[in-house]
């Protein structure tokens, strides 16, 4: 029986190594392992896409031009635009916002910043804040313009929505009022009451 279970297990390793010679990888794969080299084919995982399709060709985009003349209607909008105003005792516009906070030297400071550009500067003080503003314009572009010649000496400067009235418009862009100021609407200016 000592003899069976010797050549049952020399037929086992046998076996074993016959079948580790066919099964085990080449000798170059095992060379490359021993150098830290791994290479496996991943074919067969890639995820197929599908292909793109082709880009359409728009037409070319349409030139800015306004199709209606608004020429001829412009002295009748300019009317309604001051009938408008008549009826306002304020005015929308938009104002540069150069400093706002708690502190008076600062506030102080800005509005002398503010005095290099050709708008005037207004401190402001509604406790507890001290506000210095720089202009007061009606369209958002034009406070635009101004804005970007600022906002490179003044970084924290911003664009703010304001109102006035008409009486503080007109002293501030006309002058103050003389006593022979007509009623009568002439240009584009405003009237005043």
């Amino acid at each position: 029986m000592q003899y069976k279970i010797k050549q049952l297990v020399w037929f086992f390793l046998m076996g074993l190594m016959v079948w580790m010679k066919v099964h085990a990888a080449p000798s170059s794969t095992l060379k490359k392992l021993k150098k830290g080299i791994y290479e496996e084919n991943l074919v067969v995982y890639r995820i197929e896409f599908c292909k793109q399709p082709k880009a359409v060709k728009k037409a070319p985009p349409m030139p800015l031009v306004c199709l209606l003349d608004q020429s001829d209607h412009l002295a009748q909008r300019l009317a309604q635009r001051k009938a408008a105003y008549l009826d306002r005792h304020s005015l929308k516009g938009y104002t540069i916002q150069l400093y706002m906070g708690g502190s008076r030297t600062a506030a102080l400071k800005a509005q002398e910043l503010g005095r290099t550009f050709s708008y005037p500067a207004k401190l402001h003080y509604r406790q507890p804040h001290y506000t210095v503003q720089l202009g007061f314009f009606l369209d958002r572009l034009e406070a635009y313009l101004v804005y970007l010649n600022v906002v490179s000496k003044i970084t924290h400067a911003m664009i703010r929505p304001c109102m006035r009235t008409r009486e503080a418009y007109l002293a501030d862009n006309v002058g103050p009022p003389t006593t022979e100021a007509s009623k009568e609407i002439v240009g584009d200016a405003l009237p005043v009451k």
